[in-house]
């Protein structure tokens, strides 16, 4: 997915799947784009460009880039009644423990594009990239 405010481009390209049961933890620092894609998944902020798929079912747009939006309202509201998300507030529960606890696959997102993933045990026991090492810890620090 593509999203962009004005001429600020938040997501540069997302690219993830979450398979019916997953729980899937997106992590990164403020700013790295999770609200947005949450908010684009759940069809409450229209990206510019990308594909969205509910159960194997796109999302059918009208319009391009600043003027795409979805097509179908009924198609919306039947896709919301299937999905949820929780926002989390800084330090709500503890960042990375309940990612770790929980879910079954974390995307670490940084600048806008997924800069790794995998299951938690590999992204939080041994981080390919610099960033994610750094991001983890600072968190632990925190």
């Amino acid at each position: 997915l593509h999203k962009s405010f004005g001429s600020l481009q938040v997501l540069k390209g997302v690219d993830l799947c979450a398979r019916k049961g997953d729980v899937v933890a997106l992590i990164g620092s403020s700013g790295s784009g999770k609200s947005t894609l949450l908010r684009c998944i759940n069809l409450l902020e229209d990206s510019q460009q990308g594909d969205i798929l509910f159960k194997d079912e796109p999302v059918h747009w009208t319009g391009e880039g600043f003027n795409r939006q979805p097509a179908d309202n009924r198609q919306v509201l039947r896709m919301r009644t299937n999905l949820s998300m929780v926002f989390q507030q800084f330090n709500l529960w503890s960042d990375m423990k309940l990612a770790a606890d929980v879910a079954d696959h974390v995307v670490f997102l940084h600048l806008g594009r997924v800069e790794e993933e995998g299951p938690p045990d590999q992204l939080f026991g041994a981080p390919k990239s610099e960033r994610l090492q750094q991001f983890l810890s600072s968190t632990v620090a925190a």
